[in-house]
């Protein structure tokens, strides 16, 4: 995928971690991180990604940018500040190894600062080539219930935005709309070119019975200008509907796509059943009718067979434009071996022609020998084409001692707080970072994790994405803020689901 090689070194001690990794990727590439405690700040060294998030970003919270460069965190009470020095850099990531290049020179200093215990004010500067500055109210109105107003510059270029969130057992509502110059940029830099919400953005989810939920929604985008390439808008309204009844899985959707000189509508239509508790049974409608050419439909059919635990099997048969076509796949899990071939179906909306993408997609892990592990696997790209990537890696440990040289005694405390991490596909992840009551844990190969305590009681739970001991960019999806320790054989493991983010690459 990457027509590229190289490796990285991880280290992480109690006061401090970092990494370094070097390969060759378009060149010979360089790249190096640290981050330690002094008395009670937070300083980093080197290249890092630094996220620019806004409370108003209801729809996309993934914004950051790369910087090479000093940072200072510190928190006062109620304020929290985070201040950086450096440049902006332009990164080359691979699972396996991350690097970067001095770019622009540029400043930094966010703060938040909480006025009452619902009302936040927030302020996001930067000084460069271009400037920056945008400022807000974040409103946390009742429990799920939260509002917020920013407005400023953002590389030189008017920023306006509101963002609302309603979230209940039967309803969850978003709502935001931002006005934002054709030229507005958060920081100007070479990469990653993210693209903004813009104008009015709504996304209504109604669940009146746990079997059957609605949605329906609009959602604005703006691809800032880029040196000689205009700024580009775009906009899509989605219909969605499931309903679960007599052992049926039903769903339907409807997509409208609009952006400069195209427009495109696409449908899909699908129905699910288990038989016999050991095969299950797919089909799926797909129509698309693109603004110039003929309409486009395909009718797919799945049929996969649970044959153990361990191993199933999966038939998928294509109909599309008058051409059928038979496909297999399948997964198998064992101790040191897991891979799997799965089949998608995607829609891209800004994509001309046939819309719907149907991408054949592998997952391969080998467990080698102790914490040596091997992964390959390949994905779908924005523009529609499948790559492919595999890169290993292993974790070394140094036992802690006592001042004897004898290991340091350990105490076993009665309860527990115990939990799983996965992927949105359900894959376990190891090597993640969650923080359980001040308590630094980790996920092990199986992506489990536990923690003991001293007393049964109720403990905050955060994931830290910034942290985890594998390469990547990651996000979390769904995570309890909190847990519940209780003796071993009471304590129920909760689920946290986090989703990896593509790296820029060159």
């Amino acid at each position: 995928m990457y027509q590229a090689h190289g490796g990285s070194l991880g280290f992480r001690a109690a006061n401090y971690d970092g990494w370094v990794g070097m390969g060759s990727l378009n060149g010979l590439r360089f790249g190096a991180f640290l981050r330690t405690r002094v008395h009670d700040s937070t300083l980093t060294l080197g290249d890092d990604d630094i996220p620019f998030r806004l409370p108003t970003d209801i729809f996309d919270g993934s914004h950051y940018f790369l910087g090479r460069g000093v940072g200072l965190a510190h928190s006062w009470g109620t304020t929290r500040v985070f201040s950086f020095a450096g440049a902006t850099s332009i990164g080359w990531g691979t699972p396996f190894f991350r690097a970067a290049e001095a770019d622009k020179g540029v400043g930094l200093l966010f703060l938040d600062r909480r006025l009452t215990p619902t009302l936040t004010a927030f302020s996001r500067n930067v000084i460069s080539d271009r400037q920056s500055s945008i400022n807000g109210l974040e409103w946390k109105i009742r429990p799920g219930l939260r509002g917020a107003v920013a407005g400023g510059l953002g590389g030189n270029r008017g920023y306006l935005a509101s963002g609302l969130t309603y979230d209940r057992e039967w309803i969850t509502l978003k709502a935001a709309y931002v006005r934002a110059d054709d030229g507005f940029r958060r920081i100007t830099v070479t990469q990653p070119l993210s693209s903004e919400v813009d104008r009015e953005n709504i996304l209504v989810t109604f669940r009146p019975r746990p079997f059957v939920s609605f949605s329906a929604g609009r959602q604005n985008f703006l691809q800032p200008l880029t040196g000689d390439r205009p700024a580009i808008r775009g906009s899509v309204n989605q219909y969605l509907a499931s309903l679960a009844v007599a052992r049926f899985n039903l769903g339907a959707a409807l997509f409208d796509s609009r952006t400069v000189g195209a427009h495109s509508t696409g449908a899909s239509f699908s129905a699910g059943r288990n038989l016999f508790d050991r095969v299950q049974v797919n089909a799926n409608w797909l129509w698309n009718r693109p603004a110039h050419g003929r309409v486009l439909t395909s009718l797919l059919a799945t049929f996969r067979e649970t044959i153990s635990p361990r191993l199933s099997l999966l038939q998928l048969v294509n109909n599309s434009q008058g051409r059928t076509t038979v496909s297999y796949g399948g997964q198998f899990v064992s101790n040191r071996v897991a891979v799997g071939l799965e089949y998608q179906t995607l829609y891209l909306p800004f994509q001309t022609g046939h819309q719907f993408k149907q991408a054949l997609v592998l997952n391969f892990h080998l467990r080698l020998f102790g914490n040596y592990q091997f992964n390959a696997g390949s994905f779908v790209a924005p523009d529609g084409t499948v790559r492919y990537t595999a890169y290993g890696g292993t974790f070394l440990y140094r036992g802690t001692m006592g001042a004897s040289g004898a290991p340091a005694p350990v105490t076993l405390h009665k309860y527990m707080v115990r939990g799983r991490v996965v992927d949105e596909e359900g894959r376990t992840v190891r090597g993640a970072a969650l923080r359980v009551d001040g308590e630094l844990v980790f996920s092990d190969s199986s992506g489990q994790f536990f923690v003991r305590k001293k007393h049964a009681a109720t403990y905050n739970l955060e994931v830290l994405p910034d942290q985890f001991l594998v390469p990547g960019r990651y996000e979390v999806v769904s995570a309890p803020a909190k847990v519940v320790a209780a003796p071993d054989e009471l304590a129920r493991e909760v689920t946290v689901v986090i989703h990896r983010l593509a790296h820029p690459a060159r």
